[in-house]
C-alpha cells in the first residue's frame, strides 16, 4: 500500500468532529479527512446513529431490487436535482467513468474531448485519461484515450462540432485549488452549447456542500449536462453519483452498471447528510467559515506566500517553495493537510470545523512557514 500512497507514518484510531488521534494518543486538526470525504469530520453522532439503524436492515441488495431507503434518497435527491436522472456508482472514479461512457454512446459520431490542464478526475483508466498530472498518466499513455488538456481560457475556441465532451472541475482541487472564473465558466457553456458538445461537470471533491451549495457549478458560470458527485455524499461511507439530465436519454439497455451502487447503507447515510445539510445551516457555515480561514491565511506576512486561493471550505496556499516538507512539518506540528501539486499547500476543512481550528492551523502555519524561511524545515 505504501507504494501506491506513500506513508504519513501514523495509525489514525479516533476522532470527534474536525480532531483525529493517533495510537500514540496525539491529537491533530484533521484538515485532510480522508481527501475530503470525510464531509462532516468524525463520528458525527447523527451518521453513527444513522449507519447503526442502517445496519440492522439488509446492506445490499443489489440495484435491480426496490429499496425503500434508495426510493427516499433519490426522492429528495429530485427536490435538489429536478430534470436529472441518477447512476449511482462507489466512488468519485466511477461516477466520471460513468459520465465517459455517457458521453461517448451519446456523441458517438464524434471524436474530441477536452479538459482542463491540472484538472484531477480519477486514475482508471478512462478517468486517467481526463487527469492532467503526467506523473500519474505516464506508465499508461499507451492505452488511455486521446484527450487535449487546455487552460480555461483557451477552452471556449477550442470547442467544434467534433467535441463529444468538456470536462470541468468547477474548483480545480488536486492541481492546485483553482476555483474557475464566472466569465470564463460561461463561455465555456456558450460554447458547448453551440456545437452541441455535452458539459460534463466534475464535482467530486467541490460539492455536496463543501464550497456553500450542493454543485458550485452555476455559480462558475456552468450549466453542465453531466455533474459527477462522491467523497462526502455519504459523509465519508462510500458513494458515488453520475447526474445527468433527462432530456439527454441515457444509457442503452444494459449499458453499464454497479453491483454495490445504491446500496441502502449508502442510501441512510446519503439521507442523513441531506438532513445535515438542510437542517443545521452547514453549506452557508462552508461558505462564512471558509472567507474566515482565508482571510487568516492572507494576514500571514510570509514572503513564502504566493497566493491564497479557495471557495468556501477547499482552500490553497500557494508558495514559492515545496508543499510537501510544509506538509509534513504541519503533521509534526498537529494539523493534516495535503499538497495540491508541487507548490501549493491544500486544506479540506471539515464542515464541523470551527474558528478555534481556523485560528490555531493558521497559527501553525505561519510558525512553520517563519521556520522555513530561516531554513530549519528541510
Amino acid at each position: 500500500m505504501s507504494e501506491l500512497y506513500g506513508s504519513r507514518g501514523i495509525t489514525l484510531t479516533y476522532g470527534n468532529g474536525a480532531i483525529i488521534r493517533d495510537k500514540e494518543g496525539k491529537e491533530y486538526i484533521d484538515f485532510y479527512c480522508g481527501s475530503g470525504a470525510a464531509l462532516f469530520g468524525h463520528c458525527h453522532p447523527y451518521l453513527v446513529k444513522t449507519l447503526k439503524e442502517a445496519s440492522e436492515m439488509p446492506w445490499t441488495v443489489g440495484i435491480g431490487m426496490g429499496s425503500d431507503t434508495r426510493n427516499k434518497f433519490m426522492e429528495s435527491l429530485k427536490q435538489i436535482f429536478p430534470d436529472r436522472e441518477c447512476f449511482f456508482c462507489n466512488s468519485g472514479s466511477e461516477a466520471v467513468e460513468a459520465a465517459l461512457k455517457l458521453v461517448t454512446f451519446l456523441n458517438s459520431n464524434r471524436k474530441k474531448i477536452l479538459a482542463l490542464r491540472r484538472s484531477f478526475h480519477g486514475r482508471t483508466l478512462g478517468a486517467l485519461s481526463l487527469t492532467f498530472n503526467p506523473l500519474y498518466r505516464n506508465p499508461w499513455t499507451h492505452v488511455l484515450l486521446p484527450v487535449t488538456h487546455l487552460e480555461p481560457e483557451e477552452l471556449p475556441s477550442t470547442v467544434d462540432e467534433d467535441t463529444v465532451a468538456v470536462f470541468v472541475e468547477p474548483v480545480r482541487g488536486e492541481g492546485g485549488v483553482y476555483p474557475l472564473k464566472k466569465d470564463i465558466g460561461k463561455k465555456i457553456t456558450e460554447a458547448c452549447k453551440l456545437h452541441e458538445a455535452l458539459l460534463v461537470s466534475d464535482e467530486v471533491q467541490c460539492g455536496w456542500g463543501r464550497c456553500g451549495d450542493y454543485s458550485v457549478s452555476e455559480q462558475c458560470g456552468l450549466d453542465p449536462d453531466i455533474i459527477c458527485l462522491a467523497k462526502g455524499v455519504s459523509g465519508g461511507f462510500p458513494v458515488g453519483m453520475m447526474l445527468w439530465k433527462e432530456k439527454l436519454g441515457g444509457f442503452p439497455t444494459s449499458g453499464h452498471s454497479s453491483t454495490y451502487g445504491g446500496n441502502p447503507l449508502a442510501m441512510a447515510l446519503g439521507l442523513a447528510t441531506i438532513s445535515l445539510l438542510q437542517g443545521e445551516g452547514y453549506m452557508q457555515k462552508a461558505v462564512e467559515l471558509g472567507s474566515y480561514f482565508r482571510g487568516l491565511l492572507q494576514k500571514i506576512d510570509s514572503p513564502l506566500i504566493r497566493e491564497v486561493r479557495g471557495r468556501g471550505l477547499l482552500n490553497g496556499v500557494e508558495l514559492s517553495v515545496k508543499s510537501i516538507p510544509l506538509v509534513k512539518e504541519l503533521q509534526d506540528r498537529g494539523v493534516l493537510a495535503l499538497p495540491a501539486g508541487p507548490f501549493v499547500v491544500r486544506f479540506l476543512s471539515p464542515l464541523t470545523s470551527t474558528t478555534e481550528h481556523f485560528e490555531k492551523t493558521a497559527d501553525i502555519f505561519k510558525a512553520v512557514l517563519k521556520e522555513k524561511e530561516k531554513g530549519d524545515v528541510c
